[in-house]
């Protein structure tokens, strides 16, 4: 086969790929419309008891407001639980055992597994992708061990990772995985540097200030979440 023949082949390859990707992400293609029915009120993300809920939890105020979330969220659809958790972030593994102790009257077990951040506070831009990869390698390993059926998440750069990976099966049409991300509630005319990414990748995109939605017309507001 010659030179020209394996680019050829590459290219074509490259562009069935990108298509498969592009119809797939929820701000196009066939789950755009899915989103659009969520935001009318037709369309939800089912729930049963033996699901895995996948939460991503950030760091200090990030994970405040998913403790206060949480509070809202009814265990006994979801059984299984699993927490992702920044390997230097101690104090989002206190507020994991005062939620579920508070919540969980269902079942007694639940998962949490640390991962590398991928950008440490501070750190070069320079050696952030070697962090984003450490992560992604990570995040993998734990998506395939606990094959997670949800994720939810608010930011920061951990959860966009997270939702990368949750795309993967989706892409190579094995499995679907929902994304639901909260913006923070401090992001009142703009949003974080997560939220524009996962604008584009998220099944839901929740926004708690009714600015936002004029602007980013695929968000759905819901005030008072947290």
């Amino acid at each position: 086969m010659s030179l020209l023949s394996c680019i050829g082949i590459a290219a074509c390859l490259t562009a069935i790929l990108l298509l498969r990707i592009y119809f797939v992400l929820p701000a196009f293609g066939r789950d755009s419309k899915y989103a659009s029915k969520r935001r009318k009120g037709k369309a939800t993300v089912r729930a049963s008891a033996d699901m895995t809920l996948c939460v991503v939890l950030g760091s200090g105020g990030h994970t405040a407001e998913m403790m206060r979330l949480l509070q809202g969220v009814e265990f006994d659809r979801y059984m299984q639980r699993l927490y992702v958790v920044g390997d230097s972030d101690a104090l989002s593994l206190d507020q994991i055992g005062i939620v579920e102790r508070r919540g969980n009257t269902y079942n007694e077990e639940y998962f949490v597994e640390r991962v590398p951040r991928s950008r440490e506070v501070g750190q070069p831009w320079l050696t952030a992708p070697l962090s984003v990869a450490r992560c992604l390698v990570r995040t993998a390993s734990i998506f395939l061990d606990y094959r997670p059926d949800v994720v939810l998440c608010n930011g920061p750069g951990n959860c966009v990772v997270a939702c990368v990976v949750a795309l993967v099966p989706r892409i190579l049409g094995l499995k679907r995985i929902p994304i639901i991300y909260v913006e923070s509630f401090a992001r009142v005319r703009t949003l974080s540097l997560s939220g524009k990414i996962l604008y584009l990748l998220a099944d839901r995109f929740i926004v708690q200030w009714p600015g936002l939605v004029s602007t980013y017309p695929r968000a759905e507001y819901i005030p008072h979440l947290v």
